[in-house]
């Protein structure tokens, strides 16, 4: 019989698969989001974000976006000489929903689009698209003011969202590397697509 008994027996069990799992873990890749780059050890990417310029975007919610993604990508300031520079174009639109007794609607939604595009400045190449649809609920009140406040607010969290997700799609390609001209790029309808709802 096994000296200790079965406690013993399990407990020795235990600490066999604990080690074997730690002999396994340690073997694994671990890559952080903001570390070297594929492109080259020494850039992070972090230091690729801060390379990229922000093309003016029209209308007044488009230049609230630019200002969430200028800070975004390079916090420390503009770059001085961009390698790439980001387009995004913005629509936005307004549904009306919970209709009451009285015929007047009691909640909305605003959906905002962002199609963005990625360009290589010395080659004029682009080297990543993407879509972003963002649903942004938002109360219809008696009182014009308040709407009015209520729908800022939820415009304001829809390009917020917006512009954390275009950074961290970004962040993906440059860890992963730009690629090739040869390969193909998802752009368009083959574009990443997000769809959320800000309640």
């Amino acid at each position: 019989m096994t000296r200790g008994g079965p406690w013993a027996l399990s407990r020795r069990l235990s600490i066999g698969l604990l080690a074997a799992a730690g002999f396994v873990m340690t073997g694994c890749d671990v890559r952080p989001l903001y570390g070297a780059s594929a492109s080259g050890p020494a850039e992070s990417v972090a230091a690729s974000l801060a390379t990229v310029h922000v093309a003016p975007i029209a209308d007044q919610p488009g230049q609230t976006l630019r200002g969430i993604l200028v800070q975004a990508l390079s916090p420390n300031g503009r770059p001085a000489d961009p390698v790439y520079t980001l387009t995004v174009s913005l629509r936005e639109s307004r549904q009306d929903l919970g209709i009451s007794r009285d015929d007047t609607a009691t909640r909305g939604n605003l959906i905002v689009t962002a199609r963005s595009f990625l360009t290589e400045n010395a080659t004029d190449r682009v080297v990543w698209g993407d879509n972003r649809r963002i649903i942004a609920s938002f109360g219809i009140l008696d009182e014009q003011f308040a709407t009015i406040i209520s729908e800022r607010s939820a415009r304001e969290g829809a390009l917020q969202q917006i512009a954390q997700e275009i950074r961290t799609s970004m962040a993906l390609l440059f860890q992963r590397g730009i690629p090739e001209p040869e390969e193909a790029l998802g752009t368009g309808d083959d574009a990443s697509r997000s769809e959320a709802a800000i309640r």
